[in-house]
């Protein structure tokens, strides 16, 4: 990777400049010490966090058995202190994919010279915060600082969190540029001190970096997270759902909503409203697996290893359309039983504190437009806390900066009135009920491309997939419930809001099996005429050379062409008897001397 820094001499100091934390890697050498291999983060008294290519020979490009591990910061010392260091069991995952992976963990042979305070901090959102990056260029024995600003996810699967450089490192000529020696090191938030990541890659300019931030680095090393990575999880840990539950669940309605509201689409609302029935534990099931699906940490849709998911390589939710983006859910508050104002649950009120901190923080960052953290709020209307009181401690969080999904069970609680009047805008039954009636041609549409398809297919298929008939019990609904809205003012109660709610997942469900169905028949019918094709290409082999009507051919052209034109057949059996005319096709072509 290519990096430079901005040292305390241009006017940038850190009060870390002399932390022992920072540590540099360098390939071991039993006469001394050899190239600089880049830089790593020094946990506790023994355990250095770095980039799997870093610890790389530059000469054979193998991974060594050990590496130098220095520390050059600390002070008062004649020379720089140095360990031994090997990769600890089980914790290198090499780069793979498009930026994912590249992380390891080493031990050193005997403890550091001076013990490292520091540890990995999860953060709500990375957007706009300003960071202080370290390294090791060649040249720079005391390392150099870089200034940077996190822009939001970068690479395959979003694992990583982009790096602009500001400051004197954005000055195309003050030669401030990512280089050699920054790969693996420290990435810190400025006014705060938090150590957010690892700086894995650069661009080919040195303009902007890639940091592993510290749910990534759990997501692959769980014991490491244990002792050195701080900060509430995004999803609590009864609402974890296995990597197999995510790779394998059918597709739902609501998870349309939710991944629309996750990924900011421009017709999801900063606050929605999410009704789950008390009994639909398919639904409540879906959500969380969604839910974990946007978490870094969890992210059960990508495996912590390069291995392939079905057929495709792909869950059945991502080929629906249901794949949030990772690292878009900034935290997952489950208010069931709970109390807002003086949570009970430790880990509930260390999410709340940590929320209520980096919405304050993020107020005060004067960088460009950031996308506000998105806050999961489970079962409010099951909360402890009094529901006007509830109502008004969320709206002071949509006040300060969060987007809020807010998932609740019944219209008939006091909560949702509270919602109703207080969280949610006066227009928003009407803004829905138009959301909903687009939803609802998007499914009228793929309906109708499907059935066109189907009319196409079903001369030539036998038991072509069938295309689905919703569009005009959902056009009804909507007719049913703009009813409801209240005259003059146009707004709609808690019932109402209830009612959209599981129309509008109805209708998600209805456009998801709609949009399979058309696809399959899509399918189909390019198979089918991909077939066709086939057999008029290696008919037209052998009229050019005046073998059309060669004994030999003629009889399997005959059989593959009824099978394709003449009436339904079953695509496996048309597939294997173009397959037989092109065995005939070859042979004949070979033996009259076609190369």
């Amino acid at each position: 990777m290519e990096g430079d820094a901005v040292s305390a001499a241009d006017g940038v100091n850190s009060p870390l400049d002399h932390s022992s934390w920072r540590v540099r890697l360098r390939q071991w050498a039993a006469s001394g010490s050899g190239d600089v291999l880049g830089a790593g983060v020094l946990f506790g008294t023994d355990r250095v966090l770095t980039c799997a290519h870093v610890i790389r020979d530059p000469a054979t490009g193998l991974r060594p058995e050990r590496v130098r591990v220095e520390f050059p910061l600390l002070q008062g010392l004649a020379r720089t202190p140095h360990r031994t260091a090997t990769v600890e069991a089980g914790h290198w995952v090499p780069s793979f994919g498009k930026a994912q992976g590249d992380l390891a963990v080493l031990v050193l042979d005997q403890p550091a010279p001076v013990p490292s305070p520091v540890t990995l901090h999860r953060t709500l959102d990375y957007r706009g915060a300003t960071v202080l990056i370290d390294g090791f260029p060649e040249y720079q024995s005391g390392g150099q600082w870089l200034t940077g600003a996190c822009r939001g996810p970068g690479g395959q699967g979003d694992e990583r969190v982009q790096i602009d450089l500001t400051g004197a490192g954005a000055d195309a000529g003050s030669g401030q540029r990512l280089r050699g020696g920054f790969s693996g090191a420290g990435v810190r938030e400025e006014g705060t001190d938090r150590l957010l990541g690892i700086l894995a890659q650069a661009d080919e300019r040195g303009e902007h970096g890639y940091m592993i931030p510290a749910a990534t680095v759990a997501k692959y090393f769980r014991r490491f997270a244990e002792r050195y990575v701080t900060g509430p999880h995004a999803i609590p840990g009864h609402r974890v759902v296995s990597a197999d539950a995510a790779r394998t669940a059918r597709p739902h309605g609501l998870q349309r909503t939710v991944t629309r509201w996750l990924n900011g689409d421009a017709d999801a609302w900063d606050t929605e409203v999410l009704f789950i029935a008390e009994d639909d534990d398919r639904a409540r099931q879906a959500l969380y697996v969604v839910l974990n699906m946007a978490d870094r940490e969890q992210s059960p849709q990508l495996a912590v290893q390069p291995v392939e998911v079905g057929a495709d390589g792909d869950s059945l939710l991502s080929r629906a359309g249901i794949a949030p983006r990772v690292g878009s859910i900034g935290l997952v508050l489950d208010l069931e039983g709970a109390a807002l104002e003086d949570p009970g649950q430790p880990e509930l009120r260390e999410a709340l504190a940590v929320l209520r901190h980096e919405l304050r923080h993020a107020a005060r960052r004067h960088t460009a437009p950031r996308r506000r953290p998105a806050v999961a709020v489970l079962y409010a209307d099951r909360s402890a806390t009094e529901p006007a009181t509830a109502a008004r401690v969320l709206g002071d969080l949509a006040d300060s900066g969060a987007r809020l999904l807010l998932v609740v069970r019944s219209s008939t609680h006091g909560f949702t009135y509270a919602l109703a009047e207080k969280l949610l805008p006066a227009e928003r039954a009407a803004q829905w009920l138009q959301r909903l009636g687009t939803r609802v041609d998007a499914l009228a549409d793929t309906e109708r491309s499907a059935r066109r398809l189907f009319h196409r297919v079903e001369p030539h298929v036998v038991d072509p997939p069938v295309a689905t008939g919703y569009a005009a019990r959902a056009a009804l609904w909507t007719v049913q419930l703009s009813n409801e809205l209240r005259p003059l003012t146009g707004r709609g109660g808690p019932r109402l809001l209830e009612k959209l709610s599981y129309a509008e997942q109805a209708v998600d469900t209805y456009l998801l099996r709609a949009e399979r169905a058309e696809s399959e028949l899509r399918g189909v019918l390019d198979e089918h005429l991909r077939l066709r094709g086939l057999l008029k290409d290696h008919l037209a082999r052998l009229a050019r050379r005046g073998l059309a009507e060669h004994p030999d051919a003629v009889g399997p052209y005959r059989e593959a062409q009824q099978l394709l034109m003449a009436g339904p057949c079953p695509l496996a059996d048309a597939e294997r008897a173009v397959t037989a005319f092109a065995r005939v096709v070859r042979r004949l072509a070979e033996a009259d001397g076609d190369a």
